[in-house]
């Protein structure tokens, strides 16, 4: 989701978040063919997109913690109010008014529900991939106070693997033997990809195929050997090794980009493009808008079309969406915020 732009491109970022969104979007209509193998698979695209937040970050100064904060809520609330608004209207239409549904989405608090599990899960349908929202700015509030540290202490790789360890470990552990816990697993996610940029990772082609291919392979590879053994019969376990693979998955596919792109022009070649450029800076609106269109009220299966026309319709409704908010959302920060 382009929701941080550099001054340099950065290719490999490019394509990973072009590809994230492409995953992501995979994942829900394999989700809505009821394809389940496939949904599992691409499910790991929120991973990509919260590893590269932090990658981003690494290496920026903070010199106004509450500008900088506000400048990424203005990129991130201002598309998601403006497709919130109008899907809440219909849902609530349709279904009836709830108004603690309302106070979640309005104080963008939706996200809450996937990182707890002592709050009853619920959801507006058609929102339903809006958690990341709220998970993406608690990152951007933790950014702010890990900058605070390292200015006072300095780095020690030891204990930020140990921490990043156990914040992942502990709740998942807690969750194996059903004790109430809040799960850490995405700002993990965020801080990994964080201090892998803050300790430049030599690219390397010993750093490819260990970091890259053999944990890209041995991710899925336990993935597939979880699902057989544990799926059905101890389910919890099995969503430890479900979460442990989408972070092996979401690392070794920076290291793998990472990689080709600095060693093969034709990707730099692909992320210059313009169409690739132009997906770039509308993936974040289109993860914003597609998953409305294959959901609840306002999916495209309302029509009683065809599939193969389902699709199509999908798509449209998905780009088009994505490019009135994209505009809508440029023209308020050009014209009425910075005037």
């Amino acid at each position: 989701m382009s929701v941080n732009q550099n001054t340099e491109r950065n290719y490999c970022i490019s394509i990973l978040r072009v590809l994230g969104m492409l995953f992501i979007i995979l994942c829900h209509i394999a989700s809505w063919l009821d394809i389940a193998f496939l949904e599992q698979f691409f499910n790991y695209g929120v991973y990509i997109f919260l590893f590269i937040s932090g990658f981003l970050y690494a290496n920026k100064e903070i010199n106004s913690p509450s500008k900088w904060f506000l400048a990424r809520v203005k990129k991130l609330l201002i598309p998601f109010y403006l497709f919130v608004i109008p899907v809440s209207i219909v849902y609530f239409k349709i279904n009836g008014f709830d108004g603690l549904e309302a106070i979640k989405y309005l104080f963008c608090l939706q996200g809450i529900n996937f990182i707890t599990s002592f709050i009853p899960f619920s959801e507006i349908k058609p929102l339903g991939n809006l958690w990341f929202v709220t998970i993406i700015l608690i990152c951007y509030l933790l950014t702010i106070l890990v900058k605070k540290i390292e200015k006072k202490h300095k780095l020690n790789i030891a204990v930020i693997i140990l921490i990043l360890v156990a914040s992942w470990f502990i709740p998942k552990i807690m969750m194996c033997f059903n004790i109430p816990y809040i799960s850490l697993e995405y700002f993990v996610t965020y801080f990994l990809g964080y201090y892998i940029s803050k300790f430049k990772v030599k690219n390397t082609l010993p750093i490819f195929i260990i970091y890259g291919l053999l944990l890209f392979l041995a991710s899925i590879g336990i993935r597939l050997v979880g699902k057989y053994c544990f799926d059905n019969s101890i389910n919890n376990f099995y969503l430890l090794i479900v979460s442990a693979t989408h972070l092996g998955l979401a690392i070794s596919t920076y290291f793998i980009c990472n990689y080709l792109v600095n060693k093969f022009t034709i990707f730099i070649k692909i992320a210059k493009s313009n169409i690739w450029i132009t997906f770039d800076k509308l993936s974040y609106p289109i993860y914003i808008t597609h998953y409305a269109f294959l959901n609840s009220v306002t999916s495209v299966d309302n029509f009683g079309l065809s599939k193969p026309i389902s699709f199509i319709l999908f798509i449209l409704m998905t780009i088009t969406s994505a490019l009135i908010i994209f505009y809508i959302d440029k023209a308020i920060q050009n014209k009425i915020i910075r005037t």
